[in-house]
């Protein structure tokens, strides 16, 4: 089974373009629409880098001082999370998708929250693991740019 740090999902989960997906929207937001839009883009920024296997897309959407706070994980850093998806894209075949319910922005901070289904199948063979959950993130603008600092994460059982 995966890592807890690499079943993050970050940046509110929802479809990716050029896979089929939807673009990124929220059911419900407040806030500026430019700024929603700015978050809807990184938000699949990730999810496409997620989905391509491509850490240092994903890392670029997450702050210098970014956490990670995981059902039953240790709190972790940007630098751990990112060790933990190069491991996990080593091992697995994945694919992430699921639904922002949510972005709210106020001034330079934001949140996003939703739900994620995403698929592990091992690349050495063997049963395939399914794992959804919830989030909920917070963004902070610097530089005109909207970084991730802060994820929690729950976890559904596992299937």
């Amino acid at each position: 089974m995966p890592s807890p740090y690499a079943t993050l999902l970050l940046s509110a989960v929802l479809g990716l373009p050029g896979l089929g997906f939807a673009a990124t929207h929220a059911r419900q937001t407040s806030g500026p629409p430019r700024d929603v839009a700015a978050l809807e883009k990184r938000i699949d920024q990730w999810l496409d880098g997620y989905n391509k296997g491509d850490v240092a897309q994903m890392m670029d959407v997450f702050s210098d001082d970014f956490t990670d706070e995981e059902q039953d994980a240790p709190l972790a850093d940007k630098a751990q999370v990112s060790q933990a998806f190069t491991g996990l894209f080593t091992r697995y075949d994945t694919h992430i998708d699921g639904v922002t319910d949510e972005i709210r922005v106020s001034g330079d901070l934001a949140f996003d929250r939703g739900h994620y289904v995403a698929l592990f199948t091992p690349k050495a063979g063997g049963t395939s693991v399914t794992r959804a959950g919830r989030f909920l993130e917070v963004w902070k603008r610097d530089g005109g740019v909207w970084h991730v600092e802060h994820i929690v994460t729950l976890h559904d059982p596992v299937k």
